[in-house]
Order: structure tokens, then C-alpha cells, then sequence
């Protein structure tokens, strides 16, 4: 029997983790709660961004759009995720841990 190569890819293995056993496709993140961390996350966050584009030239010009689902059921999106303008602080402050 062939000895099988071992593949060290630890940030691979840590992003396939972080999606758990979900059958995501996507990863969204709410714009309000991103501009609520940190002005060093961000600017980190921005470059990761920018290095993604960089990466991928010639993705195609389709759009997306976000469903929000409780208890299997799709919702409005709350008020709160879509107006990153007026953050609503103390529903953010209840999200933090």
C-alpha cells in the first residue's frame, strides 16, 4: 500500500473548521457589526478584502442577495443589520459577549 502524502495546510484546515458541519456557501457579515470592531480589524479586514479582488480578476458580474431565516422560517432582515448609517448601539452592546 503507497504511503499517502501528509498536507500541511493549517490556515485551510482552520477556515473548513470555522464552517463546521454547515453546508454555507457563502459567509455574510453584517456591515454595522464589522464597523463596530476595532480600527485595526477593520483596516485588516479591508486588506484580506482587497487581497480577495486582487486574487479573483475576472469573477463574474452576478449579484446576491441575503436571506434571514429563524426557526427554519425566512424573515424580514432586522432594521438594526441593514442601517449601518445610525447603529443601533444598544442592540449591538446585547451582542457582545
Amino acid at each position: 500500500m503507497p504511503k499517502q502524502k501528509v498536507i500541511n495546510r493549517p490556515g485551510y484546515d482552520a477556515l473548513w473548521m470555522w464552517f463546521g458541519l454547515s453546508r454555507a456557501s457563502f459567509l455574510t457579515i453584517p456591515r454595522v457589526l464589522m464597523h463596530e470592531m476595532s480600527d485595526k480589524w477593520q483596516g485588516k479586514m479591508a486588506k484580506l478584502l482587497d487581497e480577495y479582488y486582487e486574487t479573483y480578476k475576472n469573477l463574474p458580474d452576478v449579484g446576491s442577495r441575503v436571506s434571514v431565516v429563524k426557526r427554519g422560517k425566512f424573515i424580514k432582515i432586522p432594521e438594526w443589520m441593514l442601517n449601518y448609517r445610525h447603529p443601533d448601539y444598544k442592540t449591538i452592546k446585547q451582542l457582545k459577549g
